[in-house]
């Protein structure tokens, strides 16, 4: 009979079944926190993005309908002129003009005489 105990078939030793023991348990914590920590980055990364959706609704400035100025285009006036007239002095007449599309939910740039016009305070 070559082998006699349970030690002479499997040479590893107790000490080396402890340490890979040790180790298999530092590789599960290491995954474990990993894991909790990307779903954490994950947590922070949308609550982020929420609170500043939330921010910015809540910062928007509101205009109340006494704010708003409103323009009846006369026959030949152009959003050009309507702009160049209206704007604040320092203001570049084509961001103006942005403002005035944005405010009245203009498609194209054109304007016809009798339309009601709402104009930017800015």
């Amino acid at each position: 009979m070559k082998y006699s105990t349970y030690q002479s078939i499997f040479p590893m030793n107790i000490e080396n079944l402890q340490e890979t023991r040790k180790e298999d348990r530092t590789r599960f914590i290491q995954f474990i926190t990993n894991t909790l920590l990307l779903k954490l980055l994950i947590i922070v990364i949308v609550a982020w993005i929420a609170g500043a959706g939330v921010l910015t609704v809540f910062a928007a400035p509101s205009a109340s309908k006494e704010e708003v100025t409103k323009l009846t285009v006369q026959p030949g006036d152009t959003l050009w002129q309507i702009a160049a007239n209206h704007k604040p002095e320092r203001m570049d007449t084509r961001v103006y003009i942005e403002g005035i599309v944005r405010i009245n939910g203009l498609e194209d740039r054109g304007v016809q005489a009798g339309q009601v016009l709402k104009l930017p305070d800015l």
